[in-house]
């Protein structure tokens, strides 16, 4: 059992078979490539609550990246084509119900993409790219198990 919703999502990404060698940070994204993050994004966490104080909720963060970048071609479509097959990673693991481990009292339902990878800012060297992310989960009630 992980201690923390991020805890349970960085050991989801680092799953993901397309990343490819480098570092791996939370809430840190160095200069130079390849390195990844995850960062928590601001929301309102609560979208339902039930009568028994239960809830249902949601959790959004985002997928960083430091990339090489370069103006040539084909490296901005691999690039992109990282982004788009990270995604689509993304929707199928969901769709197939392999969701990432929660803390005690929750329970992962979906993992969807709010916006598809984008470049933030780049040199003549590296890119910084983010996909937005959000993981909805229900969480029982305060003293209650999760079924």
């Amino acid at each position: 059992m992980v201690n923390s919703i991020m805890e349970g999502l960085a050991n989801y990404f680092l799953q993901c078979p397309l990343l490819k060698d480098g570092v791996f940070r939370v809430d840190a994204l160095g200069g130079e490539p390849v390195e990844y993050a995850l960062e928590s994004a601001i929301t309102s966490p609560v979208i339902r609550t039930y009568i028994d104080g239960s809830s249902i909720r949601q959790y959004q963060f985002n997928f960083n990246s430091r990339e090489a970048y370069s103006m040539d071609r084909v490296m901005a479509i691999q690039s992109e084509s990282f982004y788009e097959d990270l995604c689509n990673w993304v929707e199928g693991q969901s769709m197939a119900g392999n969701l990432p481990e929660m803390p005690g009292g929750c329970e992962a339902q979906a993992l969807s993409v709010l916006a598809p990878g984008f470049m933030l800012d780049a040199t003549m060297e590296n890119a910084y790219y983010q996909v937005q992310l959000v993981l909805q989960y229900f969480k029982g009630a305060p003293g209650r198990k999760t079924p």
